[in-house]
């Protein structure tokens, strides 16, 4: 049996270039803080349409036109830093659909990863997004042509 609240809640997974990437820099850099970190994060996630109405995530970056999809930019800081989510650099792209319940965590990155070389950081994560998890976002593709 499951709780109301636990009918509410959204499954969250993270995709694989966001795995093979830049998830394993943050292993690496933190440890035992990143595991911590990333369970606050699946657990935010998990709430996500909470943290949108509640503003403590960006609002969505684009949306479908019948809002069943979000793409959202999260700023989150690393468990034991004391850095502030914004101050800290850290992000996640995650494609909510709303429908089916769930948030793909697309990318986990420092905008230092980056290494825009004279591009804006949104341009470059939009860039990877679209070429290495294009299957997450046939919609925008729609909604833009």
């Amino acid at each position: 049996m499951f709780t109301e609240e636990e009918r509410k809640l959204y499954r969250v997974e993270f995709a694989s270039y966001a795995k093979r990437h830049y998830l394993k820099n943050y292993e690496r850099k933190y440890g035992r803080a990143w595991e911590v970190t990333k369970r606050a994060l699946v657990a935010q996630f998990e709430r996500i349409e909470n943290l949108v109405n509640n503003k403590r995530t960006n609002t969505p970056i684009h949306r479908s036109a019948d809002e069943r999809y979000w793409l959202i930019k999260h700023e989150f800081a690393v468990a034991g830093t004391k850095q502030s989510p914004k101050g800290s650099g850290n992000r996640a792209i995650v494609c909510v659909d709303r429908e089916e319940r769930v948030v793909f965590v697309l990318m986990v990155y420092h905008k230092s990863d980056l290494g825009a070389g004279g591009h804006a950081e949104t341009a470059t994560w939009e860039c990877r997004v679209r070429e290495h998890c294009g299957e997450y976002l046939a919609w925008l593709e729609r909604k833009n042509h």
